[in-house]
Order: structure tokens, then sequence, then C-alpha cells
């Protein structure tokens, strides 16, 4: 079959009115894919960027929380040194919420159960004498 034009002449060329509408198509979607890809450059652009400050603050925040943890050390040294009575649980048993039959404490729970009540015993005998002395004769 033979194409014609719009003069009917055989051979001849399209009439152009047709031919720029899907240049300008093409144009403005490839000024769209330009427009998004630069879009999508700014925003790798801004995570580099923040990922490059997240890279030089690391010796910084490791620093801060490795001093946070030798001053979290210091303070449980100096509790446990200077205080018998702060000592932490043992981990070693399980706590029980309910138990049938009473079980015995540990060495380190009865020495300091026994000072406990050693330093209230003073703590009562001093209050008494001090009672004692303040009675009218």
């Amino acid at each position: 079959m033979d194409s014609t034009s719009s003069s009917g002449r055989r051979g001849s060329r399209p009439v152009r009115g047709s031919a720029p509408a899907p240049l300008d198509r093409d144009r403005t979607r490839i000024s769209r894919e330009l427009e998004e890809i630069h879009q999508r450059q700014l925003e790798v652009k801004k995570q580099i960027e923040e990922r490059e400050k997240r890279v030089a603050d690391l010796p910084r925040q490791r620093e801060e929380r490795e001093r946070k943890q030798r001053e979290l050390n210091r303070w449980r040294a100096m509790a446990t040194a200077t205080d018998g009575f702060s000592r932490p649980r043992d981990k070693r048993h399980a706590v029980l919420k309910v138990t049938a039959t009473r079980q015995r404490m540990t060495r380190p729970e009865e020495r300091s159960a026994r000072l406990q009540l050693l330093l209230l015993c003073v703590i009562l005998a001093a209050f008494l004498i001090m009672l004692c002395k303040s009675l009218p004769r």
C-alpha cells in the first residue's frame, strides 16, 4: 500500500504539524528526569556530608562513652569499698518469688546482716544510755 500525503501525491513528505509534538514531549520528559536526577544527587550529597560528620564525631563519642564508663566504675568501686550495705546481690542464684522452703543466705549476705544487726544494737544502746541520763533522779 502506498502512502500518500495530504496533497495526494506519492512520495511527498508528510505534513510537519505532528513532528514537533513528540520532540517536545521527549524534551519535557528528559528535562523532568534530569531534574529528578539532580534532586537525588543533592539528597545523596546531603547524606554523604551527614555520614562524614558522624564518622568525624565517632572518636569523640567513643572517648566520651569510655570516660563515662570509667567514672561509673570509679563510683561503684568507692561505694563497695566504703559501704558494705550497698553491695549488689549475688547473681549466681536466681531470686524466687515464692519459695516453699527457706533458703540459706550466702556468706556475704550473712556477714552484711550480722553487721547491720550489730550496728542497730549499738544505736539502740546509745539511745537507751542517753534516755537514762536524761531522766530526773
